[in-house]
């Protein structure tokens, strides 16, 4: 069982050593790629992926803020606010959502697009 322990230990390790968030990423891009946004959002918000996904540049930053707030707490109203909700916190996926301050940094930067 320590085996397992100390394996897992060193993979969390190597994940961190990998893909650290340094002071220059904690930007809006910086933010919005780390988290994987332009996967599905496309470059710079403005390029989905699909008709499912929202552009978010030149969107309100406090309309961006809020819907992205609603839907990783899980109170999204729509089927897609429930798979980006499903994104963050299936038992698959060890990684936190943005923080209050990041998810204002990339709503922001968005806005601005």
């Amino acid at each position: 069982m320590k085996v397992i322990h100390y394996v897992f230990a060193v993979q969390i390790l190597v994940v961190s050593a990998v893909n650290p968030v340094v002071a220059e990423e904690k930007t809006g891009p910086g933010l919005f790629e780390y988290y994987a946004c332009v996967n599905c959002h496309g470059t710079e918000g403005g390029k989905p992926v699909s008709k499912a996904v929202p552009s978010l540049a030149g969107k309100s930053a406090d309309e961006i803020y809020t819907k992205a707030q609603k839907i990783l707490l899980g109170e999204g109203a729509t089927s897609e606010s429930e798979i980006m909700h499903t994104a963050f916190y299936s038992p698959s996926q060890c990684d936190q959502p943005p923080s209050q301050d990041e998810l204002r940094m990339i709503s922001n930067w968005l806005a601005s697009k």
